[in-house]
């Protein structure tokens, strides 16, 4: 299927791992001219030895998205190389367990800051650039923002806002065919969960394995974690012209009709 993203130019925040980098490939895939960032060095200069290999150089930028500066420096030097940006994809996240009432003001500020600001950040650096030409702008929010569990109140607290975040921007900048949506992954298995897993034994098995299956038993009707892949699929659509004015329109209708975590935004 031609999803017509050749050429197309993307911006994918803290890709150098996890559902990050599964992104930022499969854009290379369909002939995407592709910009990363992310805090590590040496995640980012893995990608740059795998990623090309589809075809494409990738731009990668050692970056951290709670600083503006780093935003701006990001966005100000894809452009720069690329001439403008068709695509950003909000996909930095981080959590903790056992965050509940009693977590310090400086925890609750840096899981907003790279939970939800950075998006905010990206989108507010990026939206000039597009308002000439449209653009699609996809943020990796989580169903932990939609549907409660306890020991992770700051973190679903973030997600939550990045959903509200993305219905506002979906309709305030629809005039300039800038479409929004949002992505709400569930238990996708990432280098993030390797570690939460391990604060989870031995509450939900004796081991990282133990936990990951029954985990996936009691809360996923599949069965199984999600493959960082899967959701690369979705955004890769969602950024594609057979995601086109129509669905938005049909999506922003649905939200007002009916529950949120079936339709994106």
């Amino acid at each position: 299927m031609d999803l017509g993203l050749t050429d197309k130019a993307v911006l994918v925040t803290a890709a150098s791992q996890g559902i990050g980098k599964a992104i930022a490939a499969e854009f290379a895939k369909e002939g995407a001219r592709v910009a990363i960032c992310a805090r590590g060095e040496e995640g980012l200069a893995q990608c740059r030895e795998e990623l090309p290999g589809y075809g494409r150089p990738i731009l990668a930028f050692q970056a951290d998205v709670t600083k503006a500066d780093d935003t701006e420096r990001v966005v100000t030097q894809t452009i720069q190389a690329f001439g403008h940006l068709d695509v950003l994809v909000n996909n930095a996240g981080e959590a903790w367990m056992g965050r509940s009432v009693d977590t310090t003001d400086e925890q609750w500020q840096y899981c907003m800051e790279v939970n939800l600001y950075s998006a905010i950040r990206f989108t507010r650096c990026v939206v000039p650039h597009m308002r000439q030409r449209g653009g699609r702008i996809i943020n990796i929010s989580s169903v932990s923002g939609h549907t409660m569990a306890p020991g992770m109140a700051d973190y679903q607290t973030a997600k939550a806002g990045l959903i509200a975040f993305s219905k506002s921007m979906s309709i305030d900048l629809a005039p300039y065919n800038i479409l929004v949506n949002c992505v709400c992954p569930a238990l996708i298995h990432t280098p993030l969960w390797d570690r939460l897993a391990d604060s989870l034994v031995p509450i939900f098995g004796q081991s990282r394995s133990e936990v990951f299956q029954n985990l996936a038993t009691q809360f996923l009707e599949i069965k199984r974690f999600g493959r960082p892949e899967e959701v690369a699929a979705v955004v890769v659509f969602l950024a594609s012209e057979r995601a086109s004015k129509y669905l938005f329109t049909a999506s922003c209708r649905a939200l007002q009709d009916g529950p949120f975590q079936s339709q994106p935004c």
